[in-house]
């Protein structure tokens, strides 16, 4: 599916790396879904404080974990923001974090369905 918020091939690496083990999976997933929100809501307040340290630390922390379950366009929306923080640049950041957020929303109804499937893709 090319709107696909999810890389398979990525998904599948994880399910390997993990020996198969879908219930670990589901662990990990959940994991991120958890912590997901909190991030985001700290990604929010730094930039609303112009605290750009902060926005950097949870816009990289989304950035890795993203990309972890394959989730390469949001992984790449908060590599920007990450980038943009660490310059310091923290105008209109709020839009980019909205619509990452909208992308995360997308990656989680996914992430939920295939960690719970019987196939992989």
């Amino acid at each position: 599916m090319p709107d696909d918020p999810l890389d398979a091939t990525t998904f599948a690496d994880l399910l390997e790396t993990v020996g198969g083990d879908r219930e670990f999976l589901a662990e990990l997933v959940e994991t991120y879904r958890a912590d997901s929100p909190s991030l985001f809501a700290e990604l929010r307040a730094a930039v609303a404080a112009d605290d750009a340290a902060s926005a950097r630390r949870a816009a990289h922390t989304l950035k890795s974990t993203s990309a972890s379950f394959g989730a390469q366009r949001l992984s790449g929306m908060c590599r920007e923001i990450e980038a943009a923080a660490a310059a310091g640049n923290l105008v209109g950041l709020d839009e980019s974090v909205e619509l990452a957020a909208a992308e995360y929303a997308r990656v989680e109804v996914e992430l939920r369905r295939r960690a719970s499937a019987d196939e992989v893709t």
